[in-house]
C-alpha cells in the first residue's frame, strides 16, 4: 500500500517556505543596511538596472507584481530620486521606461556592496555551480506552471 502524500511534503511546498525565509532574510539584511526603501522597492531598482529597457508593464511581470503595486513601488523610488520616468515611443506605442539616477546607482551599489559578505556565508555552503543549477531548475519549473496554469500577473 503505498503511503499517502501530503501537500506539505511537497516539492511546491518547499519551494514555497524556501521562498518565504530567503525573502525575510533579505528584508531583515535590507533593514539592518537602510530603512530608505522597502525589499520590494530594492528589488525593482535591482531589476531596473539589471534589464533597463523595461516598460511598466514588462517590469511587473518581470518581477510577478500587478502593475498598479509596481507603479507604487517606482513612484516611490522616483520621489526618492532614485529613479527617473520618461514616457518614449516604441513600435508606435508610448511607454513609460524608469531610468536610474545617479544617486540612485550610487545607493544601490552601496547596498550590495554590504550584502556580498552575507552572501559569501551562503556560497561556503552551496557552490555557486549548484546555485546556477538549482536557478536553472527553478525557472524551469516555474514556466512549466506558468504555461500549464495561464498564470499572468498583470
Amino acid at each position: 500500500m503505498k503511503e499517502q502524500k501530503f501537500y506539505i511534503d511537497s516539492l511546491p511546498y518547499e519551494i514555497e517556505l524556501t521562498a518565504r525565509i530567503c525573502h525575510e532574510n533579505a528584508r531583515q539584511l535590507l533593514g539592518q543596511l537602510t530603512s530608505e526603501v522597502s525589499i520590494d522597492e530594492f528589488t525593482v531598482l535591482d531589476t531596473i538596472i539589471a534589464k533597463p529597457d523595461l516598460s511598466q508593464a514588462d517590469l511587473a511581470r518581470v518581477i510577478l507584481k500587478g502593475k498598479a503595486h509596481t507603479g507604487r513601488f517606482l513612484m516611490s523610488l522616483e520621489n526618492k530620486g532614485f529613479i527617473e520616468r520618461k514616457i518614449l515611443e516604441r513600435n508606435g506605442k508610448l511607454i513609460k521606461l524608469s531610468i536610474v539616477t545617479d544617486k540612485g546607482r550610487k545607493f544601490y551599489d552601496d547596498i550590495v556592496k554590504n550584502f556580498r559578505p552575507h552572501v559569501r556565508k551562503f556560497e561556503q555552503i552551496i557552490s555557486e555551480k549548484e546555485i546556477d543549477s538549482i536557478i536553472k531548475h527553478l525557472q524551469k519549473f516555474r514556466h512549466t506552471i506558468e504555461q500549464f496554469s495561464n498564470i499572468v500577473f498583470e
